[in-house]
């Protein structure tokens, strides 16, 4: 089977298209005999990687282990060509969000969550940050600080392995993660770090726009001065209403621009909108009840797919509590600029840290439902 015939691959560093021509690729029998191989015609034809083939190399008839794209000359694992399918997310929100924080739980319940599935680091950098930031918040129990700005990080990547087949060859899922800081997306400006950032925009199946509760004017008046202190990453007083719908806004702009799409026509990319910082509202008088659906369990991990019903009922739930925060600009923002948009809340620890960031025990509450929407949306798991 050809490596391409069921998925586009994307490098995961330009967002533009992969094929083996696109590549190059190395033998590296040891770093003073690095050497590139070519893959012959019969390799294009099969689409399988190419080996060596150079005399005296101890290498010789090894399937090659490096690859970069020759469009930007990053290095790309070889393995990434033969996933059958390629999901890819960005995640954006204003400085003190919780992006990272909401990452790093989310990739460690897909790890433990119970479903078929085996979650796979692509890649050495993806390894090391994973383990970092899970010891940080699994086993020091500290908040995670916030990303660096003016810096583009490097693209998580990770394979997961879909158990629940069975047979010789399983399906394989190519997952790339992009956390930006939230510092370099509220006020894009076309410097060559922004026009990354734009790719990354652009060329994401789904944009995760996290928004930090917390920055609310009537979330503030409500909430005693000891949570909001605790949960907050940065020392930062702005509120939510113009960077959010400023940073809704220079996203669309963006994404336009890169994909030629008119203004009038709404982006037909699905936008998950993540209300972070959940377990901080729970003193709220004009918060959500406490039968709310939001505020339950999620069924879709259990149920081992996506839970129509359920993630229905929370969209409204938080529509209706933004409305009520006067949020209604931000919500129009987002509308009216892309075609399918689907509301969430989560939180990453269960509960706010203690006054010196401390962590508890961490329970996260429905961090994986926006991962599972996309997953349905791709036809990996069923919609219930």
């Amino acid at each position: 089977m050809s490596m391409f015939s069921k998925s586009e691959i994307l490098c995961p560093h330009c967002l533009r298209k992969l094929s083996l021509s696109g590549m190059k690729f190395f033998c590296v029998p040891d770093e003073d005999s690095r050497h590139e191989v070519r893959p012959s015609l019969i390799d294009k034809l099969k689409g399988r990687l190419p080996v060596c083939r150079r005399k005296f190399c101890r290498n010789r008839g090894l399937t090659i282990r490096e690859a970069i794209c020759r469009q930007c000359g990053e290095s790309i694992p070889p393995q990434f060509l033969f996933h059958d399918k390629y999901l890819s997310f960005c995640a954006v929100g204003v400085s003190g969000a919780g992006k990272s924080s909401y990452m790093t739980t989310l990739l460690h319940e897909l790890k433990y969550s119970g479903l078929p599935w085996v979650l796979q680091s692509m890649d050495v950098e993806t390894t090391r940050r994973a383990q970092l930031n899970e010891q940080h918040v699994y086993e020091e129990r500290h908040c995670l600080k916030g990303t660096a700005a003016g810096i583009s990080p490097v693209p998580q990547m990770w394979t997961i392995l879909d158990n629940s087949e069975q047979g010789d060859k399983i399906p394989t899922y190519a997952l790339t993660i992009y956390d930006g800081a939230g510092e370099d997306c509220e006020h894009i400006d076309y410097t060559p770090l922004d026009a990354k950032i734009s790719r990354y925009l652009s060329g994401a199946k789904m944009l995760l726009i996290m928004f930090d509760p917390l920055l609310l004017p009537s979330v503030r008046m409500e909430i005693s001065n000891d949570i909001l202190n605790a949960s907050m990453a940065t020392e930062r007083q702005t509120s939510a209403p113009a960077n959010m719908v400023g940073m809704v806004n220079s996203l669309a702009n963006y994404i336009r621009r890169a994909c030629n799409i008119p203004p009038g026509k709404r982006i037909d990319r699905r936008a998950a909108v993540v209300i972070t910082k959940l377990d901080a509202l729970t003193e709220m008088i004009n918060g959500f009840a406490s039968g709310a659906t939001i505020l339950k369990p999620s069924p879709h991990v259990q149920s081992r797919g996506f839970v129509e019903s359920d993630s229905e009922m929370v969209d409204l739930e938080i529509r209706d509590w933004l409305t009520r925060q006067g949020e209604t600009a931000f919500l129009s923002a987002i509308d009216a600029n892309f075609r399918d948009v689907r509301v969430f809340g989560v939180s990453s620890f269960g509960r706010p840290p203690d006054a010196y960031k401390r962590l508890a025990r961490v329970r996260p509450h429905r961090v994986l439902d926006p991962l599972m929407w996309l997953l349905a949306a791709e036809g990996i798991i069923p919609t219930i």
